[in-house]
């Protein structure tokens, strides 16, 4: 979602769609996220301290700005009451 999008501004459809969006981003993004992690901790074991044990590091503004962005839309949603 682009970070010049005004929340307020959407209509229900707008912002559902958007909802549903984040919903499935973030879901996407973390299971990447947890497969790197996991990932890097393995070669970090069999082969030691390299560039893989700090990738997971560079990611997590990410993760991060993910997160506050979904929060954002949901508590948008929870405002106009349209969630179950």
């Amino acid at each position: 979602m682009k970070q010049s999008q005004n929340l307020t501004a959407l209509s229900n459809e707008e912002l559902q769609k958007s909802f549903r969006q984040a919903k499935i981003f973030l879901k996407i993004f973390f299971s990447i996220f947890i497969l790197l992690l996991a990932t890097c901790l393995y070669i970090t074991v069999t082969k030691g301290f390299g560039v893989f044990t700090i990738l997971p590091l560079t990611f997590i503004p990410l993760v991060i700005a993910n997160i506050f962005s979904y929060g954002k839309v949901k508590e948008e949603m929870k405002n106009r009451n349209l969630l179950n």
